[in-house]
């Protein structure tokens, strides 16, 4: 999907331990901010004796743990801890060294007074994420009865680094989304219920619906996607104790909130099509550009701009569309490439008879120029060909212009296929020249007007109102030849 809340650090944040500043600061942080995979270490392997029948008999007993705390392992390979009490503590602090254990120790011991003091309710279903930063504290808690993120104060979405919402039924989405992914990072100790993956798979069964009547679903799968994701959903039902399970559904019930925050799910003007407006973009100044780029490309800049606008509407990209732009325009340039080097092949048959060598220049480096155009277009945007929904979304975002949009984006793209038009152009000019060099300027002309009302029948017969007239001539003439005289 193309946006993802952002990671930036919170910065600015009141402390809420009335201690001195060397007893660190506790500050609230999400479960989207905790920076699991930007965290750097180096191993250190070094040569172990195997002693007899290590692994014969049982495990070798694991490193002292407080009473009550549980290590777990993620299935992606990390290692957190639980705690379990009148609330559950996890934590991914290495508790296996006794400093960071006090460290962990003290802090919650810091929260629990917090928590007394300001009445905050306790239940087995509460859990609280703390994460050790130097002698400071990152912290959140979630309520698994709720499914949703919250903290021991009151505190802006900004101050959380959380996109802006509309209503409080978005922000419960957002939080909502916090929690799976919460659940995603520490999965190992806790199971699902049956309605909650039988739900899911209603959602997707849905899409795969969505997908296959609408050509602007705004679900960001495909239909083979979907198909995918409900076959093996259907075969978890029997294990939503085990943490892969668990892990595996958070995290599509994470991707599944945010994109409902990203359609305005519920909201009183929701994104019902993928090419639906709903926020305030200010419409594209100095709209000159567009004209004068499709006079010169032939019209073919405005299909580009029209294709750009399409995929990028409020800021949002959707895989599928970005694949099929690229894709189509992968192709476009090539077949402009192949069109540029035959037009250049059949300046060698020209080259001895043409009457003038200006224009044989002219044609040819038109020609050389498209070639060189889609040779670099096709080798900038071949890798980004498979790219993902919010890395295309950064992509467009840099390369949008505040002022002009994507009307100079299109027009580059464009470029080849109108260098390839003006290139035939020059040597069609050329070629009239050379017929008139060598059979006259009258015969030179006849094929002229030949080739001019060809151009414009052909362009009258594939236009929309060729077609419209015809029918409607149709029309006239069956109600006057063949109406029924009664």
């Amino acid at each position: 999907m193309a946006a993802q809340i952002s990671k930036l650090p919170l910065t600015g944040l009141v402390s809420m331990v009335s201690e001195a500043k060397s007893e660190g600061v506790l500050r609230p942080t999400t479960s989207n901010d905790t920076g699991r995979y930007e965290r750097t270490g180096l191993a250190e392997p070094v040569n172990m004796q195997i002693s007899t029948g290590l692994f014969i008999r049982s495990l070798p007993e694991p490193a002292y743990l407080p009473f009550h705390w549980s290590a777990h392992i993620h299935p992606e390979g990390q290692l957190y801890f639980c705690r379990e009490g009148s609330f559950r503590v996890v934590t991914e602090a290495y508790l296996y060294r006794p400093e960071t254990l006090d460290q962990v120790t003290h802090w919650i011991k810091k929260i629990e007074d917090l928590m007394a003091e300001k009445n905050f309710p306790v239940s087995s279903q509460l859990e609280l994420f703390i994460k050790i930063e130097d002698q400071d504290c990152a912290y959140y808690f979630v309520d698994h009865t709720t499914r949703a993120e919250s903290w021991l104060e009151n505190i802006d979405t900004d101050d959380l680094g959380l996109p802006p919402v509309v209503s409080i039924s978005q922000l419960n989405i957002l939080c909502e989304e916090l929690y799976w992914s919460h659940v995603e990072h520490f999965p190992m100790h806790t199971g699902l219920d049956r309605n909650t993956l039988d739900s899911l798979v209603c959602v997707f069964t849905h899409a795969i619906c969505d997908q296959m009547t609408s050509r602007v679903s705004t679900f960001p799968y495909s239909q083979k996607e979907c198909e995918a994701f409900v076959s093996l959903l259907k075969n978890s039902r029997d294990h939503l104790s085990d943490g892969n399970i668990v892990c595996t559904v958070a995290r599509l019930w994470s991707l599944i909130c945010r994109n409902r925050y990203l359609t305005y799910y519920g909201q009183e003007c929701s994104r019902l099509s993928r090419d639906q407006a709903v926020l305030y973009d200010p419409e594209t100044k100095n709209q000159w550009v567009s004209t004068v780029a499709s006079r010169i490309s032939f019209k073919t800049a405005d299909r580009y701009l029209a294709q750009l606008n399409d995929v990028f509407v409020d800021h949002l990209v959707y895989s599928e569309q970005w694949k099929s732009m690229v894709t189509g325009c992968l192709q476009d340039w090539r077949g402009a490439l192949h069109g540029a080097f035959l037009g250049l092949m059949l300046h060698l048959f020209f080259l001895a008879l043409t009457p003038s060598p200006s224009l044989a220049v002219a044609s040819a480096s038109l020609f050389v120029t498209s070639l060189l155009g889609s040779t670099l277009l096709i080798h900038r945007y071949a890798p980004l060909q498979g790219i993902s929904a919010a890395e295309a979304m950064d992509y467009l975002e840099a390369i949008q212009s505040p002022t002009f949009k994507f009307q100079f984006v299109a027009l580059t793209f464009a470029l080849p296929h109108a260098l390839n038009l003006w290139g035939t152009f020059v040597l069609f000019v050329n070629c009239i020249f050379m017929l008139a060099t060598r059979f006259g300027t009258g015969f030179a002309a006849g094929i002229s007007v030949v080739a001019v009302l060809a151009f414009l029948l052909f362009q009258w017969t594939t236009s929309e109102r060729f077609n419209m007239s015809l029918t409607t001539f149709h029309d006239k003439f069956q109600a006057k030849f063949f109406s029924d005289p009664g």
